[in-house]
């Protein structure tokens, strides 16, 4: 090539980069960005937020929610205690700004800064029977995705499942399937830019954390190890959590994608190779560390260093209760100290969600590694809407390299066309009532299309699936149909398997077994 034409080439593509470089990222045009004017740092956060995604000056939502302490110091604040209260700060601010910018159906991702409140707490809830159904706390998060809808504010999940979430084990694109599903209550996917409050990068003004987080999200990692750590001496009921919740990460991951490293021994892992993923018990494993549970514990790191665009889990109740820098001692693991390890997206829960209600990892993990966007792989995680559920991370994060799965999403050696339970590996295919769906994921025992429950009899005559189980465990009654996990006993092991499928259909199934139905 001629001197002359080789330097013309080299300037017009020096000069593509460096229009492509000014352009920046494109638009994310369906994303609402919410401001709460009365703190710096979540002026700073979404400031910062802008830059990386490019947010429209009309996708930007400035609330006034009042705080004892503009730099989210207060824990106190971080609750929003009366549905009025709720309303006239958040909801009402937020959907009118919807409507009057014409954006109702145009957003389909809410992210919301520091200082916006974390756990709307109308009343105190007893966890008994009827918690599930009844209780009216819930996530400030998980109520702003059903705005517009009867379910903000409506406490539980209802009596017979009307905040079952439409969106579960979906593998369609969140926006085709909003627009196919005009009237499903959930309308927005919620995320949150949160970490401890301190220390504040000096040249951003964002907590250090938060500002991390968004980073990790878009920085470029390599290598990488998923830990997915059980609790093999938990209390019986969580085996069976272990074997539905946990282990099929392992599972579905080995070979195709991040390496996996499953431990199922008694100790609490700190890993020794940086993190991808993260899966636990937290500190509700038996032997799990003393506070802080994560972090520099007896000169180990636990559970690891986290890679940029990683995702963790841990199965604790209340472990996005605050985001206030601790002092002293705490019950529970905390999210923010994952955050604080480098962890780039994190699901939790602002108030006890009971095992039922937790968004299932197998579900999130698959989705994420897939290469949905991560807040499309947790709502597909998420069983119940209006509920407990929060997502920390950039929404749009998604992973660095999608996982191979092939036809055999479990990793069973079942294909999924004839495996009778796709998402749980179950390689011995037990269907003891020949209905195609394997009795691993099969607890609609009256086979009307969902796991259902009678509430323990409230209101009196009513009774469902989990009632069917109850009662045989109780009266030492064995019926194959009822062992879900074929072990040769009904007991509180398959109620655990049971309640894990409230209110959702069973299965799923391959398209050939479900042919034998």
């Amino acid at each position: 090539m001629r001197p002359l034409r080789l330097a013309l080439l080299l300037a017009a593509l020096l000069a593509a980069s460096l229009a492509a470089r000014a352009a920046g990222p494109a638009p994310a045009d369906d994303v609402l960005l919410v401001v709460n004017a009365a703190s710096p740092l979540s002026a700073a956060t979404a400031r910062y937020y802008r830059t990386k995604h490019a947010i429209p000056d009309a996708h930007v939502v400035t609330l006034n929610v009042r705080l004892a302490d503009p730099q989210l110091g207060n824990s106190e604040q971080e609750t929003i205690g009366s549905k009025e209260a709720f309303d006239t700060a958040v909801r009402l601010p937020l959907e009118r700004f919807l409507r009057e910018h014409d954006l109702v159906d145009a957003i389909h991702v809410i992210v919301l800064t520091p200082g916006i409140p974390l756990r709307y707490n109308p009343r105190a809830c007893v966890p008994d029977a009827t918690y599930l159904r009844d209780c009216p706390r819930a996530s400030v998060d998980a109520e702003l995705a059903v705005l517009f809808s009867d379910l903000v504010g409506a406490g539980g999940i209802g009596a017979n499942g009307e905040a079952a979430n439409p969106y579960f084990e979906s593998t369609t694109p969140f926006a085709a399937w909003r627009s196919s599903h005009p009237t499903a209550p959930l309308r927005y996917l919620v995320a949150r830019l949160a970490g401890y409050q301190t220390p504040v990068d000096a040249v951003t003004g964002v907590p250090a954390d938060v500002k991390a987080l968004v980073d990790g999200a878009q920085a470029t990692p390599h290598g990488g190890t998923v830990l997915v750590d059980e609790d093999p001496n938990a209390l019986r009921a969580r085996r069976a959590a272990n074997r539905i919740l946990l282990a099929p990460i392992a599972s579905m991951l080995r070979g195709r994608g991040p390496s996996v490293l499953h431990d199922e021994s008694p100790r609490f892992v700190a890993s020794p190779m940086p993190l991808a993923g993260y899966a636990s018990w937290g500190s509700n494993d038996s032997h799990a560390f003393a506070k802080p549970f994560y972090g520099i514990i007896d000169g180990k790191t636990v559970p690891g260093t986290f890679l940029p665009r990683s995702i963790a889990v841990d199965l604790v109740s209340t472990n996005v209760r605050t985001f206030v820098t601790p002092v002293g001692a705490y019950t529970q693991s905390l999210t923010d100290d994952l955050v604080h390890l480098g962890a780039s997206g994190a699901a939790s829960n602002a108030f006890e969600p009971m095992l039922s209600g937790l968004a299932r990892p197998h579900v999130l993990v698959r989705n994420y590694w897939a290469g949905a966007p991560a807040i499309e792989a947790f709502y597909r995680s998420v069983p119940y809407l209006s509920w407990m559920s929060f997502w920390v991370g950039d929404p749009l994060m998604t992973a660095p390299a999608p996982a191979r799965f092939g036809d055999d999403v479990d990793g069973d050696g079942v294909p999924d066309a004839t495996d009778n339970c796709v998402d749980l590996p179950n390689p011995d295919q037990r269907d003891t009532d020949g209905d195609g769906i394997g009795n691993l994921c099969d607890a609609d025992f009256d086979e009307d299309g969902r796991v259902t429950i009678g509430w323990g009899g409230l209101p009196p005559g009513t009774t469902g699936d989990l009632d069917v189980l109850e009662r045989a465990i109780a009266l030492g009654r064995y019926d194959p149909n009822l062992d879900l996990d074929g072990d040769g006993d009904v007991d509180v092991d398959d109620a655990t398997i049971a309640s894990l499928s409230l209110f959702l259909p069973p299965g799923p199934a391959g398209a050939e077994a479900k042919k034998a139905r």
